[in-house]
């Protein structure tokens, strides 16, 4: 299914037994697969809402200087972890094929996001804008857009590493596994025959 990216793969025997259950009965399980899909996709967005793991354990906290920065008008906060412009929480999707159901994000740095990691970041040059005063001959500290500067410079950034604690939502817990179970046994006995 997914040719690039983290795979992480539940084998999880009661459910595939329930599903070979499920094929043997009605010749089909295409439709509960695409039922547990839709709800592994809205079960994981519902992990940013908890801000918990499927492991049941909290995300870690931001750290101050992610908290103070600026978004808008104000300050970002510690609350709504990974979701500020909320496109990694709505990016998941799911795909079954071959009896097999995966479900996850096509957004660049949702891996990143999910296992943690380092960025190795290389030296570069960097164009800053402030506010000159020519009067008292000083820059304000703030950094500004370019269009509310009235002055540019370029400096150089040298190379740093930037560590991204890990923030896992791929996964299923025993909430989803109940939940899974059930989307076969109702698929069972309709499809089934046995309602």
């Amino acid at each position: 299914m997914a040719d690039k990216g983290i795979r992480i793969t539940v084998s999880d025997a009661p459910i595939l037994a329930a599903l070979d259950r499920l094929e043997a009965a009605t010749d089909n399980r295409s439709q509960a697969e695409d039922a547990i899909g839709a709800y592994l996709v809205t079960s994981t967005q519902r992990r940013f809402e908890r801000e918990i793991g499927p492991d049941g354990q909290p995300w870690r906290r931001l750290s101050a200087r992610t908290a103070n920065r600026r978004i808008g008008t104000g300050r970002r906060g510690y609350e709504n972890i990974l979701r500020v412009t909320r496109r990694l929480e709505q990016s998941f999707v799911f795909a079954t094929e071959n009896h097999e159901i995966a479900w996850g994000s096509n957004v660049v740095y949702a891996a990143i996001q999910d296992q943690g990691g380092e960025i190795e970041q290389p030296e570069r040059q960097q164009t800053i804008y402030q506010n000159y005063d020519a009067k008292t001959d000083t820059f304000d500290p703030k950094f500004r857009t370019k269009r509310r500067s009235n002055f540019a410079r370029d400096v150089k950034v040298k190379a740093h590493t930037v560590t991204i604690p890990g923030r896992p939502y791929l996964g299923i817990d025993d909430a989803d596994r109940k939940e899974i179970l059930a989307i076969i046994e109702d698929h069972y006995r309709t499809e089934g025959g046995l309602q």
